[in-house]
């Protein structure tokens, strides 16, 4: 079974070799739109052996864009399933996501749901890895980012749209630890937001980075979830980089 783990990203050197590290361990093909990286992140994919193209988008954030640069990839590649990630984001289940996949697949599901967490920045001064470090979350919905290849696929904002979805709700979680990046990165991401909102993108795309420069990008730990003190921290404990 060919499972392909699909992301873009900007300038992600701190990140991106625990990345591949990561998702190669949990069984996975990898596939990354470097979007016109400056810091050697595109260089570094290809030295080792990590499939990539840089897609410019005139220095915009512009999420439709990338995730049609990752469509006509995984159209060209036809792996028999997806998982749609991030430079900092970690699916960890009881098992590794190519045994959780091939027991949904034979199982007759198309789609994973999982549980997520947003971790979020309270203060701490940078350190890695993320998941060490960074305990505070805001709880989500569950969230349908692996699925199986048909034709059309699509996606739609933080979910992959395919027809007939018959869903396996796996155990486990997603945690994105994009908004425990510093500040600098953050402030620079959130720029390349705007500029995609002025070129017309809907400014729903990436509404949550206005409260994240309001608040200088550091939350309260009174509104938030400790997850160490969650059921789910068990999964973040099985993270290995």
């Amino acid at each position: 079974m060919k499972i392909l783990a699909v992301a873009f990203a900007y300038n992600e050197m701190k990140l991106i070799p625990s990345f591949v590290k990561y998702y190669r361990d949990q069984g996975c093909d990898i596939f990354v739109l470097d979007n016109h990286s400056s810091d050697g992140t595109s260089e570094w994919l290809t030295e080792n052996n990590v499939r990539t193209e840089v897609c410019p988008t005139g220095g915009m954030f512009h999420l439709l864009k990338l995730q049609k640069g990752l469509v006509d990839e995984i159209n060209r590649s036809k792996p028999d399933w997806v998982v749609y990630t991030g430079i900092d984001i970690f699916y960890s289940f009881n098992s590794t996501i190519r045994k959780t996949i091939e027991r949904a697949d034979k199982n007759g599901y198309n789609m994973i749901g999982v549980q997520h967490y947003n971790m979020h920045n309270t203060g701490e001064p940078p350190a890695y890895p993320l998941h060490e470090n960074y305990f505070h979350a805001r709880k989500g919905n569950r969230l349908y980012m692996i699925s199986k290849f048909q034709d059309p696929f699509g996606f739609e904002a933080d979910s992959i749209q395919i027809k007939g979805r018959k869903i396996f709700e796996a155990k486990g979680v997603l945690v994105n630890y994009g908004n425990c990046k510093p500040a600098g990165e953050r402030e620079d991401t959130f720029k390349r937001r705007r500029k995609a909102w002025n070129a017309g993108l809907d400014r729903n795309y990436g509404v949550h980075y206005i409260e994240g420069h309001k608040r200088g990008w550091i939350w309260r730990r009174d509104e938030l979830i400790d997850i160490r003190k969650t059921e789910d921290y068990k999964y973040i404990q099985k993270i290995r980089i």
